[in-house]
């Protein structure tokens, strides 16, 4: 069985690093911007008040909480809800170790990092996520999330030990990952974003068999009998939760898969089999289709201006501060 949520992150290269840490105290608030780039904050000690654009009303972000944002809405960070509508982007300070400082004092502690994926998949990712994940320190799955942060707070006050900064990125990548794991387990109903449903019950199993087997002839009745339900139901619930139907959702993914093997120096031909293919017109009109250039055009294209597929956005040098 395939796992699609590894299968998307390996897609697009997902890779988190810790960048910054916020220590703030008094009466304080800040607008965070939207640089368009995937942002994970965590609070280590003391606890604050967050909104993003959009929300109702303000809420509590305590020690051992985990925020993730999709880059697409503006967040506020406050000591007290009321100062909230006041926020504005103002300067960040650093003290001579490098932390960000807010007001005066140490009432809280932040560590924030920033999500690089690649700059010709990020729409994969971000148009997946909800503007903002919340996940609690209380809920029954963050429990692994609560131990990733105690390490990495150890590991942030451990300076000069050897494999430092190895053992920070890994663990912060893994933050990520536990934290959309966390959240997939109790994802809101209201929540948009089709990732929700990676953790959808009824959806899983179909997903992870379409995930495991691109290339197979999958019929809408096949998934269907996979998920273990019937073909109406089946294909009214994958729409509604993923946003696109069933079928148009394998499309999608086989053309991103022969996109990258495609710009990995695969040919037309063998791209088009390893997805199940077996008619190369049939294949280029549908790669055309769904990601608007000819397969033979950007196959070309890579050739010439040979792009290395780790290659990330620049964002990594934003702090999320």
């Amino acid at each position: 069985m395939s796992d699609p949520l590894s299968d998307v992150l390996e897609l697009v290269s997902a890779r988190c690093s810790l960048s910054g840490q916020l220590v703030a105290g008094g009466g304080w608030t800040r607008r965070f911007g939207n640089v368009d780039a995937i942002k994970i904050l965590a609070v280590t000690h003391g606890a604050c008040w967050y909104s993003v654009d959009g929300m109702a009303q303000p809420a509590p972000f305590k020690a051992g909480d985990v925020l993730v944002t999709n880059g697409k809405c503006g967040l506020v960070l406050a000591s007290d809800p009321a100062l909230i509508a006041h926020a504005s982007s103002t300067p960040r300070i650093q003290d001579e170790h490098g932390v960000y400082r807010l007001g005066h004092g140490n009432d809280i502690a932040l560590l924030g990092g920033i999500v690089e994926v690649d700059d010709r998949r990020s729409p994969l990712l971000l148009d997946a996520l909800p503007p903002f994940i919340h996940v609690d320190a209380s809920a029954s799955d963050a429990v692994e999330v609560a131990w990733l942060l105690r390490r990495i707070d150890e590991e942030m006050r451990a300076a000069g030990r050897a494999g430092r900064a190895i053992i920070l990125a890994q663990l912060t990548q893994l933050l990520f990952v536990q934290t959309l794991r966390a959240y997939l387990a109790c994802a809101p109903e209201a929540d948009v974003g089709w990732i929700k449903g990676i953790g959808d019950r009824r959806l899983a199993p179909a997903l992870a068999r379409l995930h495991a087997e691109p290339a197979r002839a999958w019929t809408l009745e096949g998934l269907a009998y996979v998920a273990g339900m019937s073909r109406t139901a089946f294909a009214v619930r994958f729409r509604n939760v993923m946003g696109v139907p069933p079928l148009t959702y394998l499309t999608n993914w086989r053309m991103l898969l022969a996109e990258r093997d495609l710009r990995g120096g695969a040919s037309i031909a063998e791209a088009a089999e390893a997805i199940g293919y077996t008619s190369e017109s049939a294949f280029s009109n549908a790669f055309r289709r769904t990601l608007g250039v000819a397969p033979g055009r950007l196959r070309k294209a890579s050739g010439e201006i040979r792009i290395a597929a780790t290659q990330h956005t620049p964002n990594s040098a934003t702090p999320p501060f």
